[in-house]
């Protein structure tokens, strides 16, 4: 009986092993030396989709300038730290990243003594949760602002920043790297632009061309040009075109505190200033109000939707439907672009059609 059961093992194993060896052969896998090919892996249908859904786009809203000290943060003492977004805070919903330039730092320094000619600018760094907790959640820091209070001042920020989980590109010297954020599998990339801290472009537009082999999108913000020039300087112009030559499918501009035209140069939107989102700049019309733009970018398009805002009583909100028909009037009237583009801004809302990769 014993005898039996070794056999039979035998038989069992050896069927097993003939059969092991045909699928094998079959599969082309029995051949000394011979590549294997493995098949891929089966993706995740959900995966694919998402990266891919017809019409989906990654929505980011963009203001210009954003000052937290000198009066701004006495109405913030007086009335409370949900004061100065209060009137807009419904509309940062539904965006996956809202992003400003802040003309200042969170700092540990005092503030310098109130007064309208001050022009140290630093924010207490309880503020950086509130911006957050506002819908805040990239800065730009590219400007001649972020070392008022030296290069520590600068050190403190981004901590204050990070810490409140704002991320933050740029620098007073145009040094920091490129920021990449993926959103549902779209990358897109950051650069920022500070011509007072170094007005060559060389090292920026090395950082565009670069960063543009890892994202689908590249952004640059450039503070940049002339202040309360209603007009843009010819040299930001130069400039942003050349940001575009080097890969920049969009451009943002501040420091003018106000609001300049547009520009669409080789199928690509160069915005010269957004103006003032937050200040407390009183003395004319064009100081309190600024331009926000909510970009959403497409797999095959960028689409922008244009909204005017306001401040009032140190506050800001969005302006009237009268003041946008104002604004956008004029920057159709006074932006570079064809005249279906014009068209286009004059409603409010502007799509192109993004350009093929020769």
């Amino acid at each position: 009986m014993k005898i039996f059961k070794i056999i039979v093992l035998i038989f069992v194993l050896a069927g097993v092993f003939l059969v092991g060896w045909f699928l094998a052969d079959k599969a082309g896998k029995n051949k000394p030396g011979e590549k294997v090919e493995v098949a891929p892996p089966v993706i995740s249908q959900a995966v694919v989709v998402e990266n891919v859904m017809p019409g989906e786009s990654v929505k980011i809203l963009a203001f210009g300038d954003l000052l937290l000290d000198r009066y701004i943060k006495r109405e913030i003492d007086r009335k409370g730290t949900d004061y100065t977004f209060e009137n807009i805070k419904d509309f940062f919903a539904g965006n996956d990243l809202v992003l400003a330039n802040l003309e200042g730092s969170f700092t540990d320094f005092k503030p310098r003594p109130l007064d309208p000619n001050n022009t140290s600018f630093t924010f207490d760094p309880a503020l950086a949760k509130v911006l957050k907790e506002s819908g805040f959640n990239i800065v730009n820091l590219a400007n001649n602002h972020v070392q008022d209070f030296g290069k520590d001042g600068f050190a403190q920020s981004k901590a204050y920043l990070e810490k409140s989980g704002i991320s933050h590109f740029g620098d007073f010297y145009n040094e920091e790297p490129a920021v990449i954020k993926e959103i549902r599998g779209v990358k897109i990339a950051f650069v920022g632009y500070n011509e007072f801290g170094d007005p060559a472009t060389t090292g920026t537009l090395a950082k565009i061309k670069e960063v543009k082999k890892q994202a689908d999108f590249v952004v640059v913000y450039a503070h940049w040009g002339v202040e309360y020039q209603t007009n843009f300087w010819i040299g930001s112009q130069e400039k942003g075109r050349q940001f575009v030559d080097a890969g920049a499918d969009v451009v943002l501009g501040s420091h003018p505190h106000v609001v300049q035209p547009i520009e669409i140069y080789k199928g690509k939107a160069i915005f010269y200033s957004l103006g003032n989102f937050v200040f407390d700049q009183i003395s004319s019309a064009e100081v309190r109000h600024g331009l926000a733009v909510r970009i959403n970018f497409g797999t095959d398009k960028i689409e922008y939707d244009l909204y005017s805002t306001e401040m009032k009583n140190f506050q800001v909100g969005l302006a009237s439907k009268e003041k946008n028909a104002e604004v956008f009037s004029w920057l159709a009237e006074k932006s570079i672009t064809a005249d279906d583009f014009k068209s286009q801004i004059k409603t409010g809302k502007l799509i192109i059609a993004k350009t093929p990769v020769n």
